[in-house]
């Protein structure tokens, strides 16, 4: 430090919350100020969204799971500027994002499914027509895969299938803070005596398995449910899964290959985790009023009631 001449903040973490401000320029400030209004101003969008849905959507399932869906760019917008203005709850909010998202993945399907009046609806929409089970991301490779016709026991597979990293991200990210704070689970070690590695593995394959009947459905929905607009819909689901996992992890790339400097009152790696939030705030923004678009429809289709069929 002393014969390079180098910050002592760039081996430190980052300020906290209270002396952040003290320690930011005049610039910094209005950027950090304007990501914040665009964060209320999502928050104000969905609201606003929020209440049209409650008045339009007549049946409660459907509306219940609108308000859900559409309220994830807003979500991640909010978890990621308290990230900005609290540098050192980072962890905390990466857990809280892939715990919400993790939900939003059962909430798509939901949307798929609802959208076509409930599971019983669904099966008999389907009932003459063959699903081609060949597609991504782990099955696009065997196009030997027979189709198949969709029935009630099919559906509800589909449901546990996506259900399960619903259940397995947020079992992870507990048990990942409850390892932190005995000091023995570090997510940037990727070593092969890392919990983190199999952990991350371990969700790897269960994303792909959910990714999978979501992806069996929504080729079918998007031509049928056209009017819903679903395809909007679910690319506002798959972009959001590229800017929580892919641009995260691209930032984290480059703060460990040394390739994001360090920039008081930031380390390196505190700043790669900066530039991210400054994206992430601007795109969920953007994806906000996408969604408001999408989700904007009144639905007059009279509620229905999901009967439970065994497995």
């Amino acid at each position: 430090m002393t014969n390079y001449s180098i910050p002592e903040d760039c081996f430190s973490e980052p300020p906290p919350s209270s002396q952040l401000p003290y320690k930011l320029g005049t610039i910094q400030l209005c950027v950090f100020g304007i990501l914040t209004f665009l964060t209320l101003f999502s928050v104000v969008i969905f609201l606003e969204d929020a209440f049209y849905i409650t008045k339009k959507v007549r049946c409660q399932a459907k509306r219940k799971t609108y308000l859900w869906s559409s309220s994830a760019p807003t979500v991640i917008s909010v978890f990621t500027c308290f990230s900005l203005w609290i540098p050192r709850s980072a962890m905390f909010v990466d857990v809280g994002i892939s715990t919400y998202f993790a939900v939003c993945f059962y909430l798509i399907l939901m949307v798929i499914i609802e959208g076509y009046g409930g599971k019983d609806a669904l099966v008999k929409k389907m009932e003459n027509t063959e699903l081609n089970i060949n597609t991504g991301p782990c099955c696009c490779c065997c196009p030997c895969l027979p189709h198949i016709k969709l029935t009630k026991r099919k559906v509800n597979v589909f449901i546990i299938c996506v259900f399960q990293i619903a259940f397995l991200k947020p079992l992870f990210n507990i048990i990942g803070l409850i390892l932190w704070a005995d000091g023995s689970y570090n997510s940037e070690d990727l070593s092969s005596q890392s919990i983190a590695l199999w952990m991350n593995t371990s969700l790897g394959f269960s994303t792909i398995i959910a990714l999978w009947p979501i992806g069996i459905l929504f080729r079918q929905a998007k031509a049928q449910l056209a009017e819903q607009n679903m395809g909007t819909k679910f690319a506002i689901f798959q972009l959001l899964l590229i800017l929580t996992t892919v641009q995260h992890s691209v930032f984290s790339i480059l703060a460990n290959t040394g390739q994001t400097p360090c920039v008081p009152p930031y380390a390196a790696k505190a700043r790669s985790q900066m530039m991210n939030n400054h994206l992430l705030i601007i795109e969920t923004f953007i994806l906000t009023i996408v969604s408001r678009l999408a989700y904007r429809r009144r639905d007059d289709e009279a509620g229905y009631v999901f009967k439970p069929v065994p497995v």
